[in-house]
């Protein structure tokens, strides 16, 4: 039995959060929280903006990010311009460093969390939180990860939000109609559904019907976690197996089946699953729940997760870092929780 999951078999009896004590800046002790860490979407022109500026760490981080990838990834940042940032090859990479950077800055200060979670992408950074990546391996997986989604994509596919359905019923309806399936179980009442423009047209009076409150086309280039992305699990397994991967040394919640995993062999089927399956993220919240977690901290750029968790746990306590500021902010509170 892994390290990782001999420490959750004895919960709930066992509180998953503990106290961490901090190593610098005379913090004392600071309550470690569920981290979690968002997925494509988050991008922004200008984001990690006063990370790279501020923090000399971030800056040797991008150096290396950039040596190794082969790409201007500071410049897609802070410069774009957006539709190439928006780019899914360009994007992943991005918004998992932003959330490497603050992960860097936050284990700097002592500040370890007691379990992790990622939405879809973001799984790899919270392998990173976990110990089982090291982050310019992360990224390097990103990348390839990014690039074989962006091959595969292809025209007369997309996902559609459905907004005040459960999942159920929105399991119904794509179990009636050929390549059409759940995507993301984001909240309660909010799904994503991914398939054939020809599948989501057909879907979309049913799901009215069965009482959707509204329907959402999403601005994307492809089915993302559906069988239409088969071939980009199999070109990203290709360069996913060369990438070094070590077993877990901290909980971490996988969206495939909202359970603990930490040796690598279930590891990297976990994430090479994730392309074609659904993201199981209100289970994912709840597991983390159940194992003792009871307060949230977003790590990365955007607040969609925040808000995602809201609906999931209502009265959660949360916290969101994505800059230097609200970084500053979150140690204030830990100091004293």
């Amino acid at each position: 039995m892994s390290p990782a999951e001999a420490a959750a078999r004895d919960l709930p009896q066992l509180r998953l959060l503990r106290r961490a004590r901090s190593h610098q800046d005379g913090l004392g002790q600071l309550t470690t929280f569920a981290f979690l860490f968002p997925g494509q979407g988050a991008q922004f022109v200008g984001m990690a903006r006063d990370l790279l500026e501020k923090d000399a760490g971030s800056q040797a981080l991008l150096r290396q990010a950039e040596q190794r990838l082969g790409m201007p990834l500071g410049r897609l940042m802070l410069e774009g311009p957006e539709a190439e940032l928006q780019a899914t090859q360009h994007a992943q990479p991005a918004i998992v460093f932003h959330s490497l950077a603050l992960l860097q800055l936050l284990g700097a200060r002592g500040v370890v969390p007691g379990a992790v979670a990622g939405h879809s992408l973001g799984e790899f950074a919270a392998l990173v939180a976990a110990g089982g990546l090291t982050p310019l391996d992360a990224l390097t997986a990103v990348r390839a990860r990014g690039e074989a989604m962006a091959a595969a994509a292809r025209s007369g596919s997309g996902m559609m939000a459905v907004l005040g359905l459960d999942d159920a019923a929105v399991d119904r309806v794509c179990a009636g109609i050929v390549d059409l399936v759940p995507a993301n179980y984001n909240a309660p009442g909010q799904v994503v559904i991914s398939g054939t423009n020809a599948a989501l047209e057909t879907a979309t009076p049913l799901l009215e019907r069965a009482g959707a409150r509204r329907l959402v086309r999403l601005p994307v280039s492809a089915a993302f976690h559906s069988p239409l992305m088969a071939s980009a699990a199999d070109r990203f397994t290709v360069a996913w197996e060369k990438i070094p991967l070590q077993s877990l040394r901290l909980p971490q919640v996988f969206n495939g089946d909202a359970e603990i995993h930490a040796e690598p062999l279930e590891v990297r089927r976990l994430m090479v699953g994730q392309l074609t399956g659904p993201v199981r993220w209100t289970q994912s919240i709840r597991r983390l729940q159940q194992l003792g977690a009871d307060a949230f901290v977003e790590v990365g750029p955007g607040r969609a997760l925040t808000g995602l968790v809201k609906k999931i746990i209502p009265g959660a306590v949360l916290h969101n870092i994505d800059d230097m500021s609200s970084l500053h902010g979150f140690l204030q509170v830990a100091t004293h929780a």
